[in-house]
């Protein structure tokens, strides 16, 4: 009789795991620093439970690791605003006292004390493992500028997908005004800045006729002055700041063409009577965003997709696309992360850094796990979205963020200094406005160097 065959089992992927076996820390107090905000999620350490799915996975979470190390979760320290809390830090710190074992500080704030001795390189702790799947090694490879990895993002750090923009479209509209649906443009790749524009200038309506356009007109497009306009350079996929692999760091405001070409595009459009609204002074203008486009007075809207969550009780339907590509040629979409982010940090003078590691690397692994499913699934993709197809957008989104440091770490010099002042103004100066900021810029990377 012929031999039976041997069945070879099927290769399975390995299950994730943070590979950490549990650990006895005598019922250690550990303690988490934050600072309070209306933009993003920024408290680690849930311990009370509401019923909500987002709050039930994080609650789980805070168990499972206080479980596996025998350590008591204080609730988050929450001394005030991100100011508050990085005085609070460095106070700390400056005292000697280990106040904090982790610490979630503004990520611009805390990417300027890099040089200065106040944290702890998280790839040199016992647990930590930057290269597995819940740490984003991209977005962490970019803005450390030294071997070390002093300032870190992983599945944790909820607030870098809460500070995501999308576009939202308002669909009473498409449907009213038999536009093609933004979906299937972005689905047949052909979702363009041309395409937006002429669908935006399809929607303007002067509501009243009387000639002008204020509050009870239709728009084309809402959105912050200091958010809106800089999408479209991420959704082109081009940063303001390059980095390179040798530790170059390139300021490419003028080195490419095709910032300026983009943001004077978007101006052109967005400044033309009756597309973009509101004109103001007032660069946080998300609450006009946000009842201009409820009350189907915009076709499309600048959110983020924390502020996505303002659209629930809308009447007409929406739906959330990636901003435009500049070009149909363009291989991917692009989507910006704004600046405003809580970074995780380990500060340097801390009681115990082989526990601050451990829980450090099983909170990233849990929360890719379950916390994430959470977030994405359930309070996007089933309470936000109305419809199936969102699904598929927000896949794609997440997928094309193009994390750039003139957006974050050096918001303050390029996002707000440059492109909120010159969109803002309206102002047709990019080379001078640009020029005269070099020089701060320029010395802002060789501070974060340490040069």
């Amino acid at each position: 009789a012929p031999a039976a065959e041997e069945t070879v089992p099927a290769e399975t992927e390995p299950e994730l795991s943070d590979d950490i076996e549990p650990m006895d820390f005598e019922q250690y107090s550990f303690t988490i620093l934050t600072s309070s905000t209306t933009t993003q999620h920024a408290i680690t350490a849930i311990n009370e439970q509401t019923g909500d799915v987002l709050n039930e996975a994080m609650y789980n979470r805070t168990q499972q690791v206080a479980e596996k190390y025998n350590i008591v979760f204080n609730d988050d320290y929450v001394p005030g605003n991100s100011d508050a809390a990085l005085n609070a830090f460095t106070n700390s710190q400056q005292a000697g006292d280990q106040a904090y074992d982790l610490a979630m500080l503004l990520e611009r704030r805390a990417f300027a004390l890099t040089n200065q001795g106040y944290f702890t390189d998280i790839a040199s702790l016992e647990y930590v493992d930057l290269n597995k799947p819940y740490w984003f090694k991209d977005v962490n490879d970019t803005i450390n500028f030294s071997d070390k990895t002093y300032l870190s993002y992983g599945s944790a750090n909820l607030g870098l997908y809460d500070m995501t923009h999308v576009l939202c479209f308002n669909q009473k509209l498409i449907t009213d005004l038999q536009l093609e649906s933004p979906y299937d443009l972005v689905l047949e790749g052909t979702w363009t800045i041309d395409k937006l524009k002429t669908m935006g200038e399809t929607a303007m309506r002067d509501v009243d006729g009387d000639g002008t356009w204020g509050e009870t007109d239709v728009y084309g497009l809402v959105g912050a002055t200091n958010a809106l306009p800089v999408n479209f350079l991420a959704a082109a996929r081009q940063r303001t700041i390059e980095t390179y692999e040798d530790g170059t760091v390139e300021v490419a405001l003028l080195t490419n063409p095709m910032i300026e070409e983009i943001f004077t595009f978007v101006c052109d459009m967005c400044w033309q009577t009756g597309f973009w609204y509101t004109k103001t002074t007032d660069s946080n203008n998300y609450w006009r965003t946000e009842s201009h486009f409820q009350e189907d007075r915009a076709l499309f809207a600048d959110h983020t997709f924390y502020s996505t969550i303002s659209l629930r009780d809308m009447v007409s339907d929406f739906g959330i696309v990636p901003f435009p590509k500049y070009s149909e040629d363009q291989k991917e979409y692009g989507v910006m992360v704004e600046a405003g982010t809580r970074t995780m940090t380990v500060p340097a003078n801390i009681a115990n850094p082989d526990l601050s590691g451990a829980v450090l690397e099983t909170l990233h692994f849990l929360s890719m796990r379950d916390v994430m499913p959470a977030y994405y699934e359930v309070t996007l993709k089933q309470k936000v979205s109305r419809d199936s197809v969102s699904s598929q957008m927000l896949d794609i989104i997440m997928d094309s963020i193009c994390y750039d440091l003139g957006m974050t770490m050096f918001n303050d010099n390029i996002k707000d200094g440059i492109f909120t002042t010159l969109f803002k103004g309206n102002l047709r100066k990019y080379a001078s406005v640009v020029n005269s900021k070099l020089k701060a810029i320029d010395a802002a990377i060789s501070a974060a160097k340490g040069e």
